[in-house]
C-alpha cells in the first residue's frame, strides 16, 4: 500500500501505530475526543470520551444481527463498546497493522473474537463487495483522508440501500483552516460535508455541531497537561519537539484550536 497525493494512509499508519499504543498505556483506550454536557461537567477524560460513543451509537441505531463497518477502527475501543451493548457483527478497518494485532488481541481477552473482527484495510479501497454492511461509521478518521469524496462513496458502495452513515468529524471555520499545520489531517468547512455525502449516494437525516461540548473543562485540561508533563519524553519521541512544546506551553490552552470545530452527522445511503 502506497501513498498518493490523495492518500496518506502511511503516515497515518506511521504515527497512529505507535500513537494508539502509548495512549491506551497511560490514558484510555478511546482515540478520539470527549463530550463533555457544559463548563460545570467535569467528567473524566475517560468518561467523556465514552459519552461520545454512546451518542454515535444512538445515531447508528442498529438492528440485532447487522453488519457494521467501522471505518478507521483505531485498536477497537468505540467497537467493542457497540458490540457490548448491541447483538451485532463488527468489522473494523484501519491502514496500521499494529493497530490491527492490537484490536484482534483484546477482542480476545474481551471475549468478542466471534462479533468483532479487525483488517488493514485502506477506506479508500475497501476490499468488500457490493451492499456487504447493513450500517457504518467514521469516527474521527475521515478527518485523516484527503480524498473525502472517494472514501464516502467506498462506504456508500458497501453498504445496502437504506443502510446508516454516521460520522464524527473535527471541521475547520471558514478562513481558519487549523488543519494546515498538522500533516496527516486534512479538515474541510462544516457546510462541504452535505454535499460530499450526497455526491456520494446519501441521503442527510441529521447534522449537529457539538463544538461547544468537546471543550475540555479546566479541571480536566489541569489533569490531562500534568499527565502529558509526566511523559513527555514518550511525547518528544512520536510527535517532535515543535508540537509538543507547543502543546505544554502554558501561555497556551493545548485543548483547544481556534477555528475547529465538531460535528456529528446521520445519513442514509439511498
Amino acid at each position: 500500500m502506497t501513498s498518493s497525493p490523495d492518500t496518506n494512509a502511511e503516515a497515518v499508519a506511521e504515527l497512529y501505530g505507535e500513537l494508539s499504543e502509548f495512549h491506551e498505556r497511560i490514558c484510555d483506550s478511546n482515540l478520539h475526543l470527549g463530550y463533555w454536557d457544559g463548563e460545570d461537567d467535569t467528567s473524566s477524560f475517560q468518561a467523556a470520551t465514552a459519552r461520545l460513543t454512546d451518542l454515535m451509537i444512538d445515531r447508528l441505531a442498529p438492528d440485532k444481527g447487522q453488519r457494521v463497518l467501522d471505518i478507521g477502527c483505531g485498536i477497537g475501543q468505540p467497537a467493542f463498546r457497540l458490540a457490548e451493548h448491541h447483538e451485532v457483527e463488527i468489522v473494523g478497518v484501519t491502514v496500521s497493522c499494529r493497530q490491527i494485532a492490537r484490536a484482534t488481541e483484546r477482542a480476545r481477552e474481551l471475549g468478542l473474537e466471534n462479533r468483532a473482527r479487525f483488517e488493514r484495510v485502506d477506506a479508500l479501497d475497501l476490499s468488500y463487495a457490493d451492499g456487504t454492511f447493513d450500517a457504518a461509521w467514521f469516527f474521527e478518521s475521515l478527518i485523516h483522508m484527503p480524498d473525502k469524496g472517494r472514501a464516502l462513496s467506498e462506504a456508500a458502495r458497501v453498504l445496502k440501500p437504506g443502510s446508516r452513515l454516521v460520522l464524527a468529524d473535527m471541521f475547520h471555520e471558514p478562513d481558519q483552516d487549523w488543519s494546515t499545520l498538522h500533516p496527516t489531517v486534512t479538515a474541510i468547512t462544516l457546510d462541504a460535508y452535505r454535499p460530499l455525502l450526497e455526491a456520494a449516494g446519501f441521503r442527510i437525516l441529521d447534522v449537529q455541531d457539538v463544538t461547544p461540548h468537546i471543550l475540555v473543562p479546566d479541571p480536566v485540561r489541569v489533569s490531562l497537561r500534568a499527565q502529558m508533563l509526566e511523559h513527555r519524553d514518550e511525547w518528544l519521541r512520536i510527535a517532535g519537539a515543535d508540537v509538543v512544546n507547543a502543546m505544554l506551553d502554558p501561555e497556551v490552552n493545548t485543548f483547544y484550536t481556534p477555528g475547529l470545530g465538531y460535528v456529528l452527522i446521520t445519513a442514509e445511503r439511498v
